[in-house]
């Protein structure tokens, strides 16, 4: 009982201690009220967002994306990395309990006084348990832990980022191939039309009905036209790569398959500016660093105060093992162990400012995400709308160019036009037909940046503990 009332003091005191250094404030950032470029749309983001593109295959490579990059496995190890962290910040603000034992065997002068009633030798059994933790007056535990729970809220905002961005490159590649694919089939026609242009003024020129201008401008096209089939082929093959990396399987073979192009879903809502705060996990990591750096201030400043540290024991002490627990041999004790600052030439000084100089980074980092996350919705806003205006139109010119093939191939038929002009619509339906397949490939592309513009959707991770 006797050691009740100093331990009354102590509570007494870390109840009313302070928490020095400053409390987080979220900067403000300016924002315009809503985006200029928005379209009125109530479609949410799904969480599993890409099955609105149809296709089986793509989800099959998702999901093997979300199970085997190596990214994720990266951003993976960090969560767990900065919950063990906290695990460690936590536990120092609790007592630290070890058990002790020991035993000593000495000889003392024989002048002395205690060999008098004890003999020379004297042996010593000790056994028991001791603890020692720092009183927490100025807040800088409670700092450190703030500032732990805001690494590992940031590490899990880090990993659903990577998720995103996995996730939002294997659509891209994956459409990139399918794209190649319907592409080489217009790029291969076209080739094959330039082929029997230049077969045609070749044998004009034999005859002397084509100049030697004509010759060349054949030529030129031809060489064009075999250019453009490389280009779709080597993007293709860059595609697959891509692809393989991001499902860690780097030996994929995709087989070319010209099908019907991807449908596509609704344009998503793109909301308020004020909700990229809460739904982009790029602002919120970087808004969790600015929370640690924050909370690192305090945890310096706090070097400027006293220390004060609670020990106490627990055990017994005896001559003799066979008496070392019983009642008579009980030990205990308990103290408060004081430390005050009174020299260090600066050093305190030196960790504060540091600490305030990195809040100041973290600050500036947080804005300008901010700020790029709201450029990047309305770039991505933009590129939907022309995207979709460009659809239509190309639609609308592979549909004129099919009738003009039609009216082309009668005619020809019926000897009213010559071998250059049916050439001539031939090629231009199928480059009305690559046009269609490089513009949905646009108008994919664009939904998926507005997708990762707007943050994917959302899915709260788990709180910190507490």
């Amino acid at each position: 009982m006797k050691h009740l009332k100093p331990l009354t003091i102590i509570s007494t005191v870390l109840l009313t201690a302070c928490t020095v250094g400053p409390d987080y404030e979220r900067p403000d950032v300016a924002l315009a009220a809503k985006y200029p470029e928005a379209q009125a749309s109530v479609t949410a983001i799904s969480a599993q967002w890409w099955k609105g593109f149809g296709d089986a295959q793509l989800d099959q490579y998702i999901e093997k994306a979300l199970t085997a990059n190596s990214d994720l496995k990266v951003a993976v190890a960090r969560v767990e990395e900065a919950s063990a962290g906290l695990d460690d910040v936590a536990g120092a603000q609790l007592p630290q309990i070890d058990a002790t034992g020991g035993y000593s065997k000495s000889k003392v002068s024989a002048g002395g006084y205690n060999n008098l009633t004890d003999g020379r030798n004297r042996t010593v059994y000790r056994a028991g348990l001791a603890t020692s933790f720092e009183l927490d007056f100025w807040g800088k535990l409670r700092r450190a832990t703030e500032g732990a729970k805001a690494q590992l809220l940031g590490a899990q905002e880090a990993q659903m980022q990577v998720e995103l961005a996995v996730t939002s490159s294997v659509v891209r590649a994956y459409a990139t191939l399918r794209s190649a694919d319907i592409q080489a089939r217009a790029t291969e026609e076209v080739r094959a039309v330039r082929e029997e242009e230049r077969r045609v003024i070749e044998e004009r020129f034999k005859v002397g009905s084509a100049g030697p201008n004509e010759r060349a401008v054949a030529e030129i096209n031809l060489a064009a036209a075999i250019a453009a089939q490389s280009d779709a082929a080597r993007a293709r093959a860059q595609a697959q790569h891509l692809l393989g990396f991001l499902i860690g399987q780097p030996d994929i073979v995709i087989a070319n398959e010209a099908r019907t192009p991807w449908q596509l879903p609704p344009v998503p809502a793109a909301g308020l500016p004020s909700d990229l705060l809460r739904r982009r996990p790029d602002i919120i990591v970087a808004e969790q660093a600015l929370v640690a750096a924050n909370a690192r201030i305090g945890y310096a400043k706090a070097s400027y105060f006293p220390t004060f540290s609670l020990t106490g024991n627990l055990g017994s002490e005896s001559r003799s093992f066979s008496n070392l627990f019983s009642s008579s041999s009980g030990t205990s004790s308990l103290g408060v162990d004081l430390k005050v600052p009174l020299l260090d030439y600066g050093r305190t000084a030196a960790r504060v400012e540091g600490a305030v100089a990195v809040q100041h980074q973290a600050a500036a980092t947080y804005e300008k995400t901010v700020l790029n996350a709201f450029r990047e919705v309305r770039d991505a806003l933009v590129d939907v709308r022309e995207t979709i205006q460009a659809a239509e139109a190309a639609v609308r010119r592979e549909e004129s160019s099919r009738e003009a093939f039609r009216v082309a191939e009668a005619k020809q038929g019926q000897g009213q036009i010559g071998p250059l002009d049916f050439l001539l619509s031939r090629r231009l339906l199928a480059e009305s037909q690559a046009a269609v397949a490089k513009v949905r490939y646009d108008r994919v592309m664009a939904q998926v940046d507005l997708i990762k513009a707007l943050g994917g959707a959302r899915v709260e991770v788990a709180a910190a503990k507490e």
